[in-house]
């Protein structure tokens, strides 16, 4: 008896938690949330959002998502309004974590230290950004807004520096702590909302700051000298249009791709020159809203556009297409750093 009303209390656990969420598979609005998963490097896709038996992730937006470093079974999502979802077994459950806030729009792990995790959230209307050091169990609140209206749009951490964060804002400011939170300081002014905060990969030491479909940024490693990438095109008829994503390759240069609504662009040298990649001409009218490059192979690539999948195995010469079924788009897509032919897609609604 105490067994059967423990399962009951856990069926209700979840369905609070994830209420609005699909019981027994109804789909009847057509969009459908939670994470796809692929373990042949993106030629096919599994949705993976079971919760329990009775619970999914159907009606959860993910925001943001990032794998564990050192323990790549664990996955992290970021949601609209579910707060911070997790797995411990690489997409096949998910559990809500106990998290103060909700919209996450960035969640960063450290490489040397997991279970010290840093998240962006709202509570009470007001942005916030919080820090566990023990995977979630105990959260603590190092940052806040001044007043409501403004919220933490992006976050990273430096790999090789565990206690240095910057944080960009829905007002375009962009702060930087070195102690993990304990203290801020001003970097740079933005025209509007700081959506992603990306590091360079390979040799490249730059950090860049995606400006809410405006323009890209970039600075040096530590935050300094921050200029805007200038969109020298090498072809004169190429327009970049508003852009959506960004991403690097981790693994040569450090090629930087910027995705648009006009297509997809691609610089060798910290966006001083941009080329266009050329992709398949009907994905062009809709924004590139996520990007990935293998770690291991900066020939593979992944985009997605409208309701497709696309990829490369050239650099870009030659896509394969994958049609999505879900009714939501992909807002990220991530390479599995130890696994790289198993890749994830995070689903959303962006209306």
């Amino acid at each position: 008896m105490k067994s059967f009303l423990k399962s009951v209390g856990l069926i209700f656990f979840f369905a609070f938690f994830f209420s609005g969420c699909s019981l027994g598979g109804s789909q009847s609005s057509g969009k459908v949330g939670g994470v796809l998963k692929s373990t042949d490097s993106g030629s096919n896709w599994e949705l993976k959002n079971k919760v329990s038996e009775k619970v999914t992730l159907d009606k959860v937006d993910v925001f943001s998502m990032v794998i564990d470093p050192v323990d790549t079974t664990r996955i992290y999502l970021g949601t609209r309004d579910k707060g911070v979802v997790f797995s411990k077994d690489e997409a096949e459950s998910w559990e809500k974590m106990k998290f103060p806030g909700n919209k996450v729009y960035g969640i960063a792990i450290n490489h040397f230290k997991p279970g010290n995790i840093y998240a962006t959230g709202v509570e009470n209307n007001r942005g916030k950004v919080y820090r566990t050091d023990n995977y979630g169990e105990d959260w603590r609140e190092i940052y806040t807004e001044p007043a409501s209206g403004t919220v933490v749009t992006s976050l990273a951490l430096d790999k090789s520096n565990a206690g240095t964060v910057y944080l960009g804002t829905s007002g375009g400011v962009v702060i930087k702590t070195v102690d993990g939170g304990v203290s801020w300081r001003n970097l740079y002014t933005a025209a509007d909302a700081v959506t992603k905060i990306l590091f360079g990969g390979g040799t490249d030491n730059h950090i860049y700051f995606m400006i809410n479909k405006k323009s890209v940024a970039v600075s040096d490693i530590d935050g300094s000298n921050f200029r805007l990438i200038g969109a020298k095109l090498s072809d004169e008829n190429s327009k970049m249009g508003d852009i959506y994503s960004i991403a690097v390759s981790e693994n040569d240069l450090g090629s930087l791709y910027i995705g648009t609504d006009s297509g997809l662009f691609r610089s060798f040298d910290a966006g001083e020159n941009l080329e266009e990649v050329e992709i398949i001409a009907s994905s062009k009218e809709f924004p590139i809203r996520s990007i990935a490059v293998n770690p291991r192979n900066s020939q593979e690539l992944i985009y997605s556009a409208a309701q497709a999948i696309y990829k490369s195995t050239n650099g870009g010469k030659n896509w394969s297409t994958y049609q999505l079924d879900t009714g939501s788009l992909i807002s990220q897509i991530l390479f599995d750093p130890d696994e790289v032919n198993t890749v994830y897609a995070g689903l959303r609604d962006f209306n």
